[in-house]
């Protein structure tokens, strides 16, 4: 009992010891895990090793040196042999048959591999484990759900070369290499286009954004002019499915026009009216899985005060404020787009009573199925300003008591709501 607690007490102090650079590396045991004191070791010592299933027994030891020196001394003090393979060590015990056992190799071509070796080793160790996977030789030492025994690193990651090492059976490494091969394939890609667009919101209402539309889809009606501007008239009803509210189905209408050209022609109307402004309209392109994110607005200042024994300073901190757009898209089988996505829209407002500035902040998550082309919006992200002009007739207005007579307050409140066009292509691959 009494080793064994002397055993765990070492064994955390070995996992728990940062990795040293360039120092040497010290150990002092008695009656421990001869596998543990090896992979503390070649942690220490920055030190790729793979330890076979084979290598059991316990080491007593107290060395410092050179990290592989030490591994090796303690390796021999054991019986057991450890060789070379590239950048990797491998320790066997005398008695192992290399011609069931050897090293095997995989470069991996498209997905991350730290991904690739994550999932080999789950299905190595097994259901309910926690792979040990190597991040260019920056272990991540984790623990069986079931036990206290540390899991074996089986895959291994070469970032030099972009390439899996794995040591094992040709049983093992045929299943490792099967699913590899099915995750190692050409990620696709979702191209996204971002219209944001500020309508005042009786525009909003002209338009009918309520986003409760009819079993059948419409759309408004455009038309131009006499003197050559676009008007929205009322709004007509095709034919055919439901429509899901917030999404502008990329049908046709009467006129054979698709519906999403008819929404995009009646915002451009209002922004040549003056009653809407285009904000933004960025493009980014993403792997799917991966988040794409859209950023726009602007750091603003936000002074600090901190107190340290009794002195007290003053520092600027930069908060973001604007719009902030999260996108992450997943391709389906049927070539349909789902995707979870995150709005944020935040404005500083300055409050002259505490001389700071108040940060208001709207946002909105959602996860939505959308095919290769169609059009979701986001309503809703309404912002209220309020101002006051003062208009006065010059000298008359500045008199106390009867210049209240020659001057006027006007105050005016306008309300504007927010709109994000987001448009998803999925690319060719070709």
């Amino acid at each position: 009992m009494k080793r064994w607690m002397m055993t765990t007490v070492l064994t955390w102090m070995l996992l728990m010891s940062p990795p040293a650079e360039a120092s040497p590396v010290a150990i002092d045991v008695t009656g421990g895990d001869v596998r543990t004191v090896l992979l503390a070791v070649a942690r220490m010592g920055d030190i790729p090793l793979i330890v076979d299933d084979s290598v059991t027994g316990t080491v007593t030891a107290h060395l410092m040196g050179e990290g592989e020196e030490v591994l090796r001394l303690l390796a021999a003090a054991r019986g057991i042999h450890i060789e070379r393979h590239g950048t990797i060590l491998l320790a066997l015990a005398p008695d192992t048959s290399e011609v069931t056992r050897r090293v095997h190799s995989y470069t991996v071509r498209f997905a991350d591999p730290e991904e690739l070796a994550h999932a080999a080793n789950l299905s190595l160790t097994g259901e309910g484990k926690r792979a040990v996977v190597s991040k260019n030789m920056d272990e991540r030492w984790s623990r069986d759900s079931d036990s206290d025994s540390n899991i074996q690193r089986r895959v291994l990651v070469d970032r030099a070369t972009n390439t899996l090492l794995f040591y094992g059976t040709e049983s093992e490494a045929l299943s490792v290499h099967e699913i590899i091969s099915a995750l190692d394939v050409v990620p696709k890609q979702v191209s996204l286009e971002a219209r944001v667009v500020a309508v005042s919101k009786e525009a909003a209402k002209q338009l009918g954004v309520e986003w409760s539309w009819s079993s059948l889809p419409q759309y408004p009606r455009v038309r131009d002019d006499a003197s050559g501007t676009w008007k929205i008239g009322e709004r007509n009803a095709g034919t055919g499915g439901t429509s899901a509210p917030g999404i502008i189905r990329f049908g046709r209408g009467p006129e054979g026009v698709p519906y999403e050209f008819y929404y995009s022609a009646a915002i451009r109307a209002l922004i040549t009216d003056g009653r809407a402004k285009m904000l933004a309209r960025p493009n980014v392109t993403t792997v799917q899985g991966r988040e794409a994110l859209i950023n726009i607005g602007a750091e603003v200042p936000v002074p600090r005060t901190a107190t340290s024994n009794s002195v007290t300073t003053t520092g600027i901190e930069y908060r973001e404020a604007g719009i902030i757009l999260r996108y992450t898209p997943r391709v389906t089988a049927d070539g349909n787009i789902v995707a979870r996505v995150h709005t944020e829209v935040s404005t500083p407002v300055y409050v002259d009573e505490l001389k700071a500035y108040r940060f208001q902040k709207r946002s909105a998550d959602t996860t939505v199925r959308l095919r290769d082309g169609e059009t979701m919006v986001i309503g809703g992200l309404i912002d209220s300003d309020e101002s006051r002009s003062l208009s006065k007739i010059p000298f008359l207005g500045d008199l106390p008591v009867l210049g209240a007579f020659f001057r006027s307050v006007r105050t005016s409140k306008t309300e504007t709501e927010l709109m994000i066009f987001l448009t998803a292509h999925v690319l060719d691959e070709g």
